[in-house]
């Protein structure tokens, strides 16, 4: 069922974060009193993440949705995190480490862009924003355990025993997609079939089509109602106000087709992602991750030193340090994936860039004060509410791209979400490097600032575009 597929992401979700945490308090350590490399290189082991992850992810998407299946891009991953774990065992070199993060990149790029790809598979878009949210809430549990884990590991066993952890882990994860885990677009084609045949029989159906599904949610979010009679922006309105009638399905007079076959879209999948990064609808979303994960890349890279710096902490007391803003963070992704079902089920999908504007406001507001902060309290407070906003940013983002595809009726979920993943691994490649220089060169507090208020800046122009751009056609068609 559906649901089954939430709960199964979820618990991936959990493994695969905590593999790629393991090493984030241990990195400045190993690098700078073990191997004796310069600070500069900190920011390479994030880019090299970042670099395989690109790779992973810019092939990832079509490939799954040209053979129409979700599972063995899963199974992929799980044995990738097995290959880091052993490249990481026999590490006493700098390019070994790098050949690790590259590694782990592209693994945790396969297995995060199946996980959101998967859940927007079986929900419908008034649905989505609270089960990104609990996948988010998994994803930082690992988040908050993997570097407490991996510190207290690293200086009771070295690298061997973080490795072993990461093995053991992939092996974990393996069985249990093995095990438990079934291609969602087998789910969803289940459930359509059901509801055919129990019409064709006549009999009601206790589960409607997924097809239905979607064009039941985004129909009932666009319908205006006595409280909100200018509630117009739905999935439908998304689709159309930047794609072609062939691109969104949509019937000439505007109506909404059911969403085509695999055989009538398979034959395009290869300029499908080409096409995909065009759509303005799908630009804003894309350019918000990129700044939001790049951020928080760059607070993963500078913050440890930060740490150390400033406070003098070991690799253990940094990775308690991601505990307690992992805590703040697990407490609150439910209340945001809540509001933002709330705020589309009353406004329609097209409010998702408008949170998404409002969070970008806040990411600003928190990375000033982690930014300005001269205490321990001050720098935590700040870490957390950061945590928090930019979840405020990736949340509504990851959604838009499932409503995107729903209303498009476009066999490209995957190479949808894909772009998550392409935007973050070019985050983790570009701004890291950048980050650890000026951290050098001109220190934590000028260096924080500076690229927040312009990158910052630049979401907030790309986000608002969309619905600037359909309000003003509307106005001209009027």
């Amino acid at each position: 069922t559906p649901a089954t597929v939430w709960v199964a992401s979820s618990l991936i979700a959990l493994v695969n974060r905590l593999i790629y945490t393991l090493t984030i308090a241990c990195i400045p350590d190993l690098l700078q009193r073990v191997l004796h490399v310069p600070r500069s290189s900190n920011g390479i082991i994030t880019a090299a993440f970042g670099v395989g992850g690109l790779i992973a992810g810019s092939s990832i998407g079509y490939i799954s949705d040209r053979t129409q299946n979700r599972l063995v891009p899963q199974l992929v991953a799980a044995m990738l995190y097995v290959v880091a774990g052993a490249v990481f065992f026999f590490t006493k070199h700098f390019y070994q480490i790098v050949l690790f993060r590259l590694i782990l990149g592209a693994a945790s790029s396969i297995a995060d862009t199946m996980l959101f790809t998967t859940v927007a598979d079986v929900y419908p878009a008034n649905l989505l924003g609270f089960k990104m949210a609990v996948l988010f809430v998994f994803d930082n549990i690992g988040n908050m355990l993997g570097p407490l884990l991996g510190g207290m590991a690293y200086e009771k066993m070295g690298v061997g025993g973080i490795a072993i952890i990461a093995m053991g882990l992939g092996v974990a994860e393996l069985f249990f997609i093995l095990l438990f885990v079934r291609n969602s677009l087998d789910i969803r084609l289940t459930l359509t079939r059901d509801r055919e045949a129990a019409e064709s029989a006549g009999e009601p159906s206790l589960e409607p089509s997924m097809s239905e599904l979607v064009i039941e949610s985004t129909v009932a979010s666009r319908r205006p109602s006595a409280k909100n009679p200018s509630a117009g922006s739905s999935c439908v309105s998304i689709s159309s106000a930047s794609s072609t009638p062939t691109d969104s399905g949509s019937d000439a007079s505007g109506g909404v087709s059911t969403p085509k076959s695999t055989s009538e879209t398979s034959a395009h999948g290869g300029i499908e992602l080409l096409r995909l990064m065009l759509q303005l609808p799908v630009v804003g979303p894309t350019v918000s991750i990129f700044v939001a994960t790049g951020m928080q890349s760059v607070i993963e890279t500078v913050f440890p030193l930060r740490l150390s710096d400033k406070f003098g902490y070991s690799p253990g007391a940094i990775g308690v340090a991601f505990l307690l803003v992992g805590g703040v963070l697990i407490m609150a992704m439910p209340a945001v994936g809540y509001v933002n079902d709330t705020v589309i089920s009353r406004h329609g999908e097209r409010m998702r860039y408008y949170t998404i504007a409002i969070g970008v406001l806040l990411m600003l507001t928190s990375l000033t004060i982690t930014a300005v902060a001269g205490s321990y309290a001050v720098l935590i407070f700040g870490y957390s509410l950061f945590a928090v906003t930019s979840m405020l940013v990736i949340v509504p983002a990851q959604s838009a791209f499932g409503d995107f595809i729903n209303a498009s009726g476009s066999q490209a979920m995957a190479q949808c979400y894909s772009l998550a993943w392409i935007a973050e691994g070019m985050a983790n490649i570009s701004l890291p490097p950048i980050a650890s220089e000026l951290y050098s060169a001109i220190g934590f507090l000028r260096m924080l600032l500076s690229m927040s208020a312009v990158l910052c800046a630049i979401c907030a122009v790309a986000v608002l575009a969309f619905p600037l751009h359909y309000h003003w056609k509307s106005r001209q068609q009027s």
